[in-house]
């Protein structure tokens, strides 16, 4: 309270003064705030609703995030499955083709004979007029060379006068003694040298010795082929001579046989002189188609195209390993039928990768993860995405056996199991279609939610700008009008000072 008195005019046009500069004071916070409720002081209904309405929108926004995730989740499950459709129709094509490709291929007509093994040793004796196990009076000529040839492979010594001298080309040397003026060798030390080098390079069951003057070589294991010794210093071992390996039951035959291909006359070969595998070999050289695998003693006949049979007739045939009768071409399962199940395994092992890569933020709907979207504030509306395992196995299919594609029956079979994948494909891509659908509809909803109650809020609290501006201009009106009214009840006041 003041202890100034006032008279009733100047109190009434100071009290005017006041309100206009409250009326002023909140014009201007309205029109630096843009609201006409600041606080729940100015209007508390609208204040509280339009709090109310603006938490809504913010716990709206909020599972924006949410819904847009899962938009792009469905949207990395939906690439996923288009990429895997196309490799399953790569499969398809795939499948197609080794179905087209012919299932079989015809084979020349082919006879494995049973082996047979010589089993009498090639044994080689020549009486050299020694006397004794170590005889040094035979003489030899330097330069004179022995040749030991076991089934192909030979070795050739050569007699040189000296110890330190070297054996021409790449013969092994044999020292000779020049005791006395004579070039005679020492037979122990020679044969010894021989022995070692012929069981290390030629044949290592064979043997070299010298027993009562009679030098031996025996090549002892079974099957280890022809025998020949040669060469100029070859006199002192009996002469050259050429030792056959024999098998009994070839050697024990006087029969025949044929061999016939198609319509081709027949070719004999005659037992009568065959002894050996190997001659029964020579003997099979002059038909055509015939090979022969040396490695186990195996006569194999083979014709010369797909057409044609064999015939193989005569009671010498079982002698050489041989079973009387006809065996035509034969088919066998195209071999590039089996490429195609590489491709298709490659196929099914991307399938496999793809699903494990279409995750999106930690969640695979292709590899089994569930989604759920909450669509409002209480979480009272969601849609439930239960995810399915789209790998090879979950649309049932498989790698392939090598076998897998080699019937008609077995592809057909394959390509019914990659329909049912497309079917499963398309089926799951059109409920996720949908579900994205839904999501992206409540996705907009929301956004247009939001919007809504910005505005109700902003309509409760939001300022009219030019409304505000008016009442400002009004009350810097009123003020100068109050003031002056102040100034005249003033000059009322001062009138009474004239009259003292």
């Amino acid at each position: 309270m003041s202890d100034v008195t006032l008279s009733s005019a100047v109190r009434n046009n100071l009290l005017s003064l006041q309100n206009t500069a409250d009326l002023m004071s909140k014009t201007q916070e309205r029109l630096a705030t843009g609201l006409k409720v600041n606080s729940a002081l100015d209007n508390p209904t609208n204040f509280f609703n339009a709090s109310a309405l603006n938490s809504r929108a913010g716990d709206l926004g909020r599972l924006l995030d949410g819904v847009s995730n899962a938009t792009q989740t469905l949207e990395a499950a939906d690439n996923g499955i288009e990429a895997i459709t196309k490799l399953v129709e790569s499969a398809q094509a795939t499948a197609r083709q080794a179905l087209q490709t012919p299932g079989t291929v015809e084979t020349a007509a082919s006879v494995e004979g049973s082996a047979l093994a010589n089993d009498t040793a090639a044994v080689a004796t020549g009486s050299t007029g020694l006397t004794g196990s170590n005889d040094s009076d035979t003489v030899f000529t330097s330069g004179e060379t022995l040749t030991i040839d076991i089934g192909g492979t030979s070795r050739t010594y050569e007699f040189v006068t000296n110890q330190g001298d070297s054996a021409s080309g790449s013969n092994v040397a044999i020292a000779l003694n020049t005791t006395g003026g004579a070039a005679a060798i020492d037979i122990d030390t020679a044969l010894g040298a021989i022995q070692s080098d012929v069981q290390a390079n030629i044949d290592s069951d064979a043997t070299v010795a010298l027993d009562s003057g009679t030098i031996t070589v025996n090549t002892v294991g079974v099957g280890s082929g022809d025998l020949t010794i040669s060469g100029t210093g070859n006199a002192e071992f009996g002469g050259s001579a050429t030792y056959t390996d024999t098998n009994a039951a070839l050697a024990a035959s006087s029969d025949s046989f044929t061999v016939q291909f198609g319509s081709a006359a027949a070719s004999t070969i005659d037992l009568s002189s065959v002894n050996s595998v190997e001659e029964l070999t020579t003997a099979l050289s002059s038909v055509s188609g015939v090979t022969y695998d040396a490695t186990d003693g195996r006569v194999e006949i083979t014709a010369s195209n797909t057409d044609d049979s064999i015939v193989i007739a005569g009671t010498g045939a079982a002698a050489a390993g041989l079973t009387a009768g006809t065996t035509a071409p034969t088919s066998e399962v195209n071999a590039e039928r089996g490429e195609f199940v590489s491709q298709y395994n490659e196929l099914m092992g991307q399938i496999d990768e793809l699903a494990e890569d279409a995750g999106f933020n930690g969640v695979n709907l292709l590899n089994g993860d569930d989604l759920s979207v909450i669509f409002n504030e209480d979480g009272s509306s969601t849609l439930s995405i239960t995810g399915v395992s789209f790998d090879a196995a979950g649309l049932g299919l498989s790698e392939l056996a090598s076998t897998g594609l080699d019937t008609d029956a077995s592809i057909n079979s394959t390509l019914d199991s990659l329909d049912s994948a497309i079917s499963s494909l398309r089926s799951q891509a059109s409920e996720f279609g949908s579900n994205l659908s839904i999501v992206e509809t409540r996705e907009d909803f929301t956004k247009s939610m939001i919007n809504t109650l910005e505005t109700g809020a902003a309509n409760l609290t939001l300022a009219d700008t030019n409304e505000e501006g008016a009442n400002l201009l009004a009350l810097q009106t009123r003020q100068s009008l109050s003031s002056t009214s102040l100034s005249l009840a003033s000059q009322a006041d001062q009138n009474v000072l004239r009259l003292l």
